[in-house]
């Protein structure tokens, strides 16, 4: 069960969802105004924050804000309530780092859905792939909420193994886990390597990765990266294979194809030509610049979106 703050004026309902989580298990503390949310917070430490927006003397928005800039409750969950129920305020709530919201009047059957739904995204953020011990695509795109929330300058740097699957085909599941090893292995050390600490590094599934860095790290870790990788993933390939250029793997008709080796496509989207609202944004342009990260010749290569205009 989960530790809940619940930040609401309205005294009647901050009591009936007391009562209603109380009886669910949860340990839930109550403050009914918006001055000393933020210093409650700091002292019971919750799991789940059910924050009201609209508050006296200070909004939920800010409360939200001081939230995701404070790094002990940076990790807290965040549902926002709003009787305004119009999308330019749900979608301003959840630009200030919030992670769901609730529209009022609610069934009390609602709330607990949005919290077993919030509990199941603290659980997934903590969770990490079994071979590269990486978190996965919920923790990073709730990463990049808060860092953007907080108004930080970021780039985020999608990763591309090509040649994974035809490699995978070649060597099984030995060389799967092999090649997701190498990658994950690389990418921390390079990280710790050139001081990046200010970092953080998931494994979307597949041959996919994600690293989140500081605007300024972007340019010198990719060139790094592409160098890096080009030298060592020749340590995966036979002589044979180096010296041909390809390997020899059976395509869905069992017949023998000639694969490039690997080598990564990398796109990075930043914000200091755009200014991105969410994770989802960011993604979305990640997409279109990965499309012209084409490896050629078995050479890793980088597009950085330089485009002017805000999302």
């Amino acid at each position: 069960m989960s530790r809940i703050l619940v930040v609401d004026d309205d005294v009647d309902i901050s009591e009936l969802i007391k009562t209603k989580l109380n009886a669910e298990g949860h340990q839930v503390f109550v403050i009914n105004t918006g001055e000393g949310a933020f210093e409650y917070a700091k002292q019971v430490k919750p799991d789940i924050c059910i924050l009201d927006i609209m508050l006296p003397g200070v909004t939920g928005y800010q409360i939200c804000r001081r939230f995701r800039k404070d790094p002990e409750l940076y990790r807290m969950a965040v549902l926002i309530l709003t009787a305004l129920g119009e999308e330019p305020e749900i979608l301003h709530g959840l630009e200030q780092g919030a992670d769901d919201y609730l529209v009022k009047p609610f069934k009390l059957d609602r709330l607990m859905d949005k919290i077993a739904s919030l509990g199941a995204l603290l659980a997934t953020i903590d969770t990490r792939n079994r071979v590269t011990n990486l978190p996965g695509t919920d923790a990073i795109k709730r990463e990049i909420n808060h860092q953007l929330a907080r108004g930080n300058a970021i780039a985020t740097v999608y990763v591309d193994m090509v040649g994974f699957k035809p490699f995978c085909a070649a060597r099984g599941p030995e060389g799967q886990r092999q090649a997701l090893e190498f990658t994950s292995k690389l990418l921390v050390s390079l990280t710790r390597d050139m001081g990046i600490y200010e970092c953080f590094l998931a494994h979307m599934g597949g041959e996919h990765f994600v690293v989140l860095l500081k605007l300024e790290d972007h340019e010198r870790f990719t060139s790094s990266l592409i160098q890096t990788f080009d030298q060592r993933v020749r340590e995966l390939y036979t002589r044979q294979e180096l010296d041909q250029g390809y390997i020899v793997a059976k395509d869905r008709q069992g017949k023998d194809v000639r694969c490039p080796l690997m080598a990564l496509s990398i796109g990075v989207a930043h914000t200091q030509y755009r200014q991105f609202k969410s994770a989802k944004k960011m993604f979305e342009v990640l997409a279109q610049v990965r499309q012209k990260a084409q490896p050629t010749s078995g050479k890793s290569v980088a597009f950085v979106d330089r485009r002017r205009s805000d999302r």
